[in-house]
């Protein structure tokens, strides 16, 4: 029997992102890709638990991985595995969140194209994937950009939920990720109380992408019965 998988997209990511999961763990599970751009954290959390199956194993990146967690507070009962890739539990720096200001504002003044280099530039790490990367967020749209980036302004932090998560939880964390830091990841590890830690060396923050084979076999060793005796992972 296939295991219900969702798979929550980030920021200006849609069901591209999660290409060759799709593909290639389609044989062990059910997937719902789900990418919500949606104003608002409450808004993004009831579209996923609404287009979710009653009981699932969860995947989210950035994005998509703090509402893995707002998920978490919400409605626990309902997943039966978590798996967090390049994302973080804190709340914004006053830092982070002057630039998403900056950038909803100049989306706003019709420069989405630049804030969409600029993204580019930042998060990924290899170049062979960048020409997707930029179509995606394209694709996506400026509307979405700023939907989006008005939830995440908004959020407030997920630490303190973290030792509340019951179920097994897998953390993976992209070795050249200028995003989000080894230690926000770690931090995860040590909060959450059944989780592991994997890297993935030669990967940026966009690593469903970047490394798509490396974040496939991760999330197929996740999905079984014996990902936690892996060696993979790091306790």
């Amino acid at each position: 029997m296939q295991c219900p998988l969702v798979l929550v997209s980030g920021l200006l990511s849609n069901e591209s992102l999660w290409q060759h999961q799709v593909n290639h763990l389609s044989e062990i599970a059910s997937i719902h890709v789900i990418s919500p751009s949606q104003n608002s954290s409450e808004k993004m959390v009831q579209a996923v638990l609404d287009a979710a199956p009653p009981t699932f194993a969860l995947a989210g990146h950035s994005m998509g991985g703090w509402l893995c967690l707002e998920i978490m507070r919400r409605a626990p009962s309902r997943v039966s595995k978590l798996c967090l890739l390049n994302t973080t539990a804190r709340s914004d720096s006053k830092e982070k969140r002057a630039r998403r200001q900056e950038m909803m504002l100049r989306a706003k003044e019709g420069h989405f194209h630049e804030i969409v280099e600029e993204l580019t530039a930042s998060l990924v790490f290899n170049s062979h994937v960048i020409k997707d990367v930029k179509k995606m967020f394209l694709e996506v749209g400026c509307e979405a950009f700023i939907r989006q980036e008005e939830a995440m302004i908004n959020r407030g932090e997920s630490r303190s939920i973290l030792p509340d998560i019951g179920c097994p939880t897998l953390v993976i964390h992209a070795a050249e990720d200028k995003n989000f830091s080894i230690d926000e990841h770690k931090e995860l590890v040590a909060e959450i109380p059944n989780a592991k830690l994997a890297i993935i060396e030669d990967s940026g923050h966009m690593s469903p992408l970047e490394m798509p084979q490396a974040v496939t076999t991760l999330l197929r060793y996740w999905l079984g019965d014996g990902w936690a005796s892996s060696g993979f992972f790091i306790e």
